[in-house]
């Protein structure tokens, strides 16, 4: 799982190189256009260098992004980070180039300025790097973004890693503990603790958390490996083995490297990182812009509420978010009042079936967790519904952040036990406004069919996926196909 001050740090790497990269250019501009006495070929001006610079500075910043300069693995002191950041710079540098050749104007004054840069921008980048993993491990030391890691086995492999990643300032780990039953464990592994079987770790760390778990080499069976990979999946923990343990695999993993050795981790979902910061950014921007499109919508419902059948406007209700965090969502009210805030308030849709006698709207809600024709609903409460303008105040919960524009539904603790083994891939990352069901036929879905598509968009993720599906989703309220 990546922690905050990760994507903080990734972030920040952003305005530190655009900066690394002006700088560099702006120092070459000066060397041989201000201190040179020799003439230039193309005597443009500071300014018009400036503006071409600032046009095409973002595609240096996606092509360091390419290289992977803003991969978490790259925070983490890497010796491969210097390599990287002269494919980047070089390929930036090229790019420009190429640039240049093509454009009727030259954007260069003279054809030593990419030169200087080029020398700059390696220097300058380099230097902004080794700030940044500076204060990182500054604040490792504290324990601010240390990986809380679990190292599995007692073998060479697993005490090459511990000497290597015990230093928590230098590795950016700490090690709260190792796992294995073999013989002499203990003895090999010192001074760190080793604990025989998950349960008894879990009970020493009496519910610290754990970021990591590292398989090296261990005397652990098939059965309980298997254990450590579903635990570690069902508490989104990142897990890491040496690609030699019981042929374990994973179709969402990635190939890399930890204290010298090769490593495999066990990714969860593509939301992992920058792809929940980019989803995160476009839902703040899609959910304020439409906010403030449909406020005047939001406020002549409210009123049509009032008036129709007095008592609160706004229904919320108890749903869980990622990591089964429990949120409220809100959205209009559509029931009548007696049943939202009169006397069956507080109680369960299969409790006010059975005291209304319908033991056929019992049997429906427990196969779908919908009604069809609900007799609680009001005559604006069913056009809201059938319009979906009933889910507009939820625009609040995904500003707020408590769900997400695209997304699985927003589900009950009860309902977990439907989704099985994918109960640790849904809880993997925010519920939605709208999502895949919703353009897949909505109420016409089965409930078995909406949790595989909830697991398939998790699996599947991108940006634009969510994009095709927001598409969808109006076409769909305009033909209102699926709704009731």
């Amino acid at each position: 799982m990546r922690k905050k001050s990760e994507l903080i740090f990734s972030l920040l790497l952003l305005p530190i190189d655009f900066v690394a990269i002006l700088s560099a250019f702006l120092i070459a501009y000066g060397l041989r256009v201000r201190f040179d006495v020799r003439p230039v070929a193309h005597p443009l001006g500071i300014v018009f260098f400036l503006k071409i610079f600032l046009l095409i500075v973002p595609v240096w910043i996606l092509i360091f992004a390419i290289c992977g300069l803003y991969n978490q693995s790259a925070l983490r002191g890497r010796l491969h980070e210097l390599s990287r950041i002269f494919v980047g710079v070089s390929g930036g540098l090229m790019f420009m180039v190429v640039v240049d050749f093509l454009s009727k104007t030259p954007i260069f004054p003279s054809k030593a300025v990419p030169v200087y840069a080029y020398g700059f921008s390696l220097i300058t980048v380099t230097i902004g790097r080794i700030i940044v993993r500076t204060i990182q491990r500054a604040l490792f030391h504290y324990g601010v973004g240390a990986h809380k890691a679990v190292i599995v086995g007692s073998g060479t492999l697993a005490q090459q890693l511990s000497d290597s990643l015990i230093n928590t300032t230098t590795s950016g780990y700490d090690i709260v503990g190792v796992l294995d039953s073999a013989q002499g464990a203990q003895g090999r592994m010192s001074p760190l603790r080793v604990d025989k079987n998950l349960r008894n770790l879990l009970n020493r760390l009496g519910g610290a958390p754990i970021d990591e778990i590292i398989q090296a080499d261990s005397s652990l069976n098939s059965e309980e490996i298997f254990e450590l990979v579903e635990y570690a999946a069902n508490n989104h923990i990142t897990y890491r083995f040496v690609p030699n343990q019981f042929g374990i695999f994973a179709t969402h993993s990635e190939l890399g490297t930890l204290a010298g050795m090769p490593m495999v981790a066990m990714k969860r979902t593509k939301l992992d990182g920058w792809g929940r910061i980019v989803k995160r950014g476009f839902d703040l921007v899609a959910s304020i812009g439409g906010g403030i499109i449909l406020l005047p919508v939001a406020f002549i419902i409210a009123i049509l509420i009032k008036l129709t059948d007095p008592g609160p406007v706004l229904y919320r209700h108890k749903r869980l978010s990622r990591s089964g965090k429990p949120i409220y969502v809100y959205k209009f009210r559509t029931m009548r009042r007696k049943f939202s805030t009169g006397e069956f308030k507080g109680k369960s849709d299969l409790e006010v079936f059975t005291a209304m006698n319908r033991a056929d709207l019992i049997e429906e809600f427990k196969r779908d967790q919908k009604v069809r024709a609900d007799p609680r609903v009001s005559p604006i409460g069913s056009f809201l519904r059938r319009t979906s303008l009933d889910e507009l105040p939820q625009l609040v919960n995904i500003i707020r952040g408590d769900i997400s524009l695209v997304g699985p539904r927003p589900i009950v603790h009860a309902e977990l036990e439907k989704y099985g083994t994918g109960r640790s891939t849904l809880l993997s990352l925010k519920p939605g406004l709208t999502g895949l069901w919703q353009v897949s036929g909505r109420n016409d879905v089965s409930y078995d069919e909406r949790v595989k598509l909830d697991i398939f968009y998790i699996e599947n993720w991108s940006l634009w996926l969510d994009i095709r599906i927001i598409i969808r989703t109006v076409l769909i309220l305009v033909s209102g196909r699926g709704a009731y």
